[in-house]
């Protein structure tokens, strides 16, 4: 016998639905998705928006205290400088926070005027963006004493030169192109009512059972407590730092320690010196902290590039970092971002790399 439903009893069942469909949001937005999506002003690293895991999230804002900043061009006036700058979100404070630019800690601690430039054109690697910055006199203009290229490393590869690109910017575009960035801290900020309500306590959950719930992050439990969130002994580290490895070879390595020999060689005719500072990978960096590691490689990069012969500086910030974990330092890292804290630009500034650079004059 089936039981027919009043009209009054489905308007009350629809109208029940729809208020634990709401309650349901409500309830994870307030708890779960608010944090991660609507922590505004303050900023959530990539890694803990793409992961959901609200125990690794530092909410911060950025602040800086240091008492010598870096320039941009938008901001530069022919002011002499010393050091001209180019990288990718590294060298543009993505990762916020307490004084997010490394550049800014080079600047006071070393007393020199630091120029951040952008790349001018997506298709070229920053290699090439320099050649031709050097062969159509802007760097003879600045007449810096050192520009330093920063990439992370698992992206170093795809800075080797073109061979097939050519461009030409007229001068009153240059310092336009030199200025635009790709890089944005401002994200959208969903509705109360969204999917990532119904996304963020299945990886929140997933993630206990499965290091990689979700293709792009793994989460991979340390050997210490490493960092000062909620939980301080798990990493998060972006996918690529692993899918990349395959590409580092003894070869790969050495063609661009070529391309960079070869670079130097152009701007030290202009009396400039070229650094390299390669960006470690959180996962290079903490990989021998990892329990249960023996599926998952080591990268070389840092072993093969350190055996290579340079005509420029090298700035090892595998070394400099590991120096900081061997001490039990939380936070090198931030926990839910890509990006090392104040704490690592601090310590890099300070390398004796850096030091032909330094003014005997303070501002």
């Amino acid at each position: 016998m089936h039981t027919k439903f009043s009209n009054r009893q489905f308007v009350s069942f629809f109208i029940l639905i729809i208020v634990l469909f709401v309650l349901y949001h409500v309830f994870i937005w307030h708890f779960l998705t608010s944090k991660i999506f609507n922590a505004s002003p303050h900023y959530i690293g990539d890694l803990g928006r793409m992961s959901y895991q609200i125990d690794s999230i530092v909410p911060r804002i950025e602040e800086v205290d240091l008492p010598h900043r870096h320039l941009e061009v938008s901001d530069w006036h022919n002011e002499s400088i010393d050091l001209v700058t180019i990288g990718d979100s590294f060298s543009n404070a993505m990762g916020s926070g307490k004084n997010p630019y490394y550049q800014d800690y080079l600047a006071s601690t070393l007393h020199i005027n630091i120029l951040n430039i952008q790349n001018i054109d997506n298709r070229l690697s920053y290699i090439d963006t320099i050649r031709y910055l050097l062969k159509n006199g802007w760097l003879k203009h600045v007449h810096p004493k050192a520009v330093l290229i920063e990439c992370v490393t698992r992206e170093a590869f795809n800075h080797l030169p073109e061979t097939n690109t050519s461009i030409s910017i007229s001068a009153d575009k240059l310092s336009s192109a030199l200025s635009i960035t790709n890089f944005t801290r401002e994200f959208p900020h969903p509705m109360l009512i969204n999917m990532a309500n119904y996304k963020a306590p299945y990886y929140y959950i997933k993630y206990k059972y499965s290091i990689h719930a979700k293709k792009e992050i793994y989460k991979f439990p340390l050997i210490k407590n490493f960092f000062s969130t909620k939980d301080s002994n798990h990493l998060l580290i972006y996918h690529d730092d692993i899918n990349s490895i395959e590409k580092v070879t003894e070869s790969s390595v050495s063609l661009l320690n070529a391309q960079l020999n070869i670079l130097s060689s152009e701007l030290t005719k202009e009396g400039i010196t070229l650094i390299f500072m390669p960006a470690v990978d959180k996962y290079d960096l903490y990989y021998n902290y990892v329990s249960n590691r023996k599926n998952y490689p080591l990268n070389p990069f840092f072993s093969f590039l350190r055996k290579e012969p340079k005509q420029y500086l090298f700035v090892d910030t595998k070394s400099i970092l590991d120096s900081l974990l061997e001490q039990n330092i939380r936070d090198v890292f931030y926990a839910d971002d890509t990006h090392w804290s104040y704490l690592s630009s601090e310590l890099i500034a300070s390398d004796p790399t850096f030091s032909f650079l330094q003014s005997k004059e303070k501002y």
